[in-house]
């Protein structure tokens, strides 16, 4: 009998473990999402907005900072309107934690 309790306390522990797991991991779809929801690095095709963002979240899991992230964009003049690199340049610091939060959430301190 006494092994039937052990059985069933050690099933119910695993099931809890489950369920109150870690949440999902977010995805490419989820970081557009925010980005658009946040009004910041609207510009450029969604490949390109995606390319960035886990640009972002490579340079972080390399050891990169924040700070150091943001002084190594390359920021180059544009030429005839907005672009988006005029976008990731004036919101980059915005565009960074929402990678975090949606691509890249292991880069969280």
């Amino acid at each position: 009998m006494n092994w039937i309790l052990r059985t069933a306390a050690l099933a119910g522990v695993a099931s809890m473990a489950l369920l109150c797991g870690p949440p999902a991991h977010a995805d490419d779809a989820s970081y557009i999402a925010a980005l658009d929801a946040n009004g910041v690095f609207r510009s450029g095709p969604p490949n390109a907005r995606l390319s960035a963002g886990h640009r972002f979240c490579n340079q972080l899991r390399s050891g990169a900072t924040v700070d150091q992230v943001v002084d190594a964009y390359a920021r180059r003049p544009s030429f005839g309107g907005p672009s988006m690199v005029d976008d990731l340049t004036v919101n980059l610091r915005p565009v960074i934690d929402i990678a975090q939060h949606e691509l890249c959430p292991d880069t969280l301190t």
